[in-house]
């Protein structure tokens, strides 16, 4: 039956919400769990995931700038949201206004927000990110008992939040988080020395949560693994076997329609480049998804889709916004059939991770990358 979309990406409620409580499971008591919706929900459709998210128990969410935040209180979304990386210094009154937590990683930031809050009569509620170790944003180790009694000696400033990021959390060998839960530890305790009492402390992302409960502290921030995708690149069995029970869903399927069927001689090539040459005739269906949607160029002759549960090599490079796929194998595949590019067919499926594999790159990367204006369809 053809779909109503020509292209579309379709996301389980059920499997977010199983991500949730089984997640919650894990940490330890107190822990609140502060989803990161971060660019489109890691390509899942941000609103959407982040209703799903708060109804389910969430107690924060993580967005990477103030646009993203500024999108999710207009839709009506009330809970703690947290600025993770940057922000518009324009848009800074109407983020104190809206109460919306924003991440400080230098003294100039502080005293900005602190004028502009002093302006407003009201207080500008803030993270600092100190720099444990990953060499991006934050404080530098060396600065960062120095700077902070700085911060908190401002009269319009409340520091709610001090946090870190991890390096290497995938890591099996869990020698360099520990390393850099001691530098975060060393802070903490200078900074209670100082008598500077910071309630939320958090550094714990995906891969943390899942492998190492020293990381939970106030605060886990879960990225990935709301999705239902792994974290870890390698291992993840040996990785998983601390927590047996950990059974995450992925969330995202990745649909499109057959547009034409052609035959080709034997001997002709197809596409651009003249990269595949067929050596017997072949029967192709054009897909319209390319690169511009998402789908990765570097799947050119390697990737294959699922059509009435049989894959189907793709022939040639990826174009903009077609793909060539060999569909010999299927006499009666038709315009309008349905295509899976990432999801299950009948007996088979295609994974985030496979496409990641053949891409040579990260599951992240593959789904984050589908075009925001392919329809996500909640399901």
């Amino acid at each position: 039956m053809q779909h109503k979309n020509i292209t579309w990406v379709e996301v389980s409620k059920s499997a977010i919400q199983h991500n949730i409580r089984t997640l919650k499971k894990i940490l330890r008591p107190g822990t609140r769990f502060m989803a990161i919706v971060k660019s489109n929900a890691y390509g899942h459709g941000f609103v959407e995931v982040s209703r799903i998210a708060t109804r389910s128990g969430v107690d924060w969410l993580g967005t990477v700038n103030l646009e993203e935040a500024f999108t999710l209180r207009s839709a009506g979304i009330h809970c703690p949201i947290l600025v993770l990386s940057y922000f518009n210094p324009r848009r800074l009154a109407r983020a104190i206004q809206e109460k919306i937590r924003l991440p400080v990683y230098g003294l100039q930031s502080a005293l900005q927000l602190n004028s502009i809050a002093r302006r407003l009569k009201k207080k500008a509620i803030i993270h600092i990110k100190v720099d444990t170790g990953t060499s991006r944003l934050g404080i530098p180790r060396n600065e960062v008992i120095q700077v902070i009694k700085r911060i908190a000696r401002l009269e319009h400033i409340t520091i709610e939040g001090i946090f870190s990021h991890l390096a290497d959390a995938e890591n099996p060998d869990q020698r360099i988080t520990a390393k850099q839960l001691r530098v975060f530890e060393d802070i903490l305790a200078e900074l209670n020395f100082a008598n500077i009492d910071i309630p939320l402390k958090h550094i714990a992302c995906s891969a943390a949560t899942i492998l190492n409960i020293k990381s939970h502290y106030d605060i886990v921030r879960i990225g990935i693994s709301l999705y239902g995708l792994q974290s870890i690149e390698k291992n993840y069995r040996q990785l998983h076997a601390r927590n047996k029970h950990l059974a995450l869903r992925p969330a995202l399927s990745w649909f499109t329609t057959v547009i034409q069927t052609k035959k080709i001689p034997a001997g002709f090539t197809i596409g651009y480049g003249c990269t595949y040459r067929v050596a017997r005739p072949t029967v192709i269906a054009l897909i319209p998804v390319g690169y511009w949607d998402g789908y990765d160029r570097k799947l050119s002759n390697a990737g294959t889709v699922l059509i009435r549960g049989i894959r189907c090599p793709i022939r040639g490079r990826v174009c903009m916004n077609l793909c060539m796929v060999d569909i010999t194998a299927i006499p009666s595949c038709k315009p309008g059939d349905r295509v899976t590019l990432i999801g299950k067919d009948r007996t088979r499926e295609i994974s985030a991770d496979e496409l990641a594999i053949k891409a040579g790159t990260i599951n992240y990367e593959i789904v984050t990358r589908i075009n925001p204006q392919i329809p996500r369809i909640f399901v």
